[in-house]
């Protein structure tokens, strides 16, 4: 299920890139052990987690793919938690693509997203 109405009115419209995509990174960061599930994707959504940058190390590229992973991917399982703010991870994702870049299918965010470290290593096989 996607985002409810109004998930994505709860973002902030005054933050940078890179402070949209810490407030993700943080939560993950800080989230990243909740259950005990030892499962081959909890282990590689682990590994992803350990590989973020930080958000003062992050590139576009790898914010790119950070959000499409928030979306439809290894950190899709969080896709409504929300952060300390009350607003869902999800709704910063889609929040940055959608504002920085031309949107979760648009062509310029696949050519970053495949530009991207991280991509390289976790992509969907």
């Amino acid at each position: 299920m996607g985002l409810l109405k109004g998930d994505i009115e709860k973002v902030p419209k005054d933050l940078t890139l890179k402070e949209y995509y810490g407030r993700i990174y943080h939560w993950h960061k800080k989230n990243r052990n909740i259950g005990t599930d030892d499962s081959p994707y909890t282990k590689r959504y682990r590994e992803l987690v350990e590989s973020l940058p930080t958000p003062k190390k992050a590139s576009p590229e790898d914010i790119v793919f950070v959000c499409k992973e928030v979306i439809a991917g290894l950190m899709e399982w969080a896709y409504h938690k929300v952060d300390e703010y009350g607003i869902k991870t999800a709704a910063y994702a889609h929040y940055i693509l959608d504002t920085f870049f031309d949107g979760f299918h648009g062509e310029e965010t696949k050519v970053l997203m495949q530009k991207s470290e991280l991509h390289r290593k976790y992509r969907k096989e």
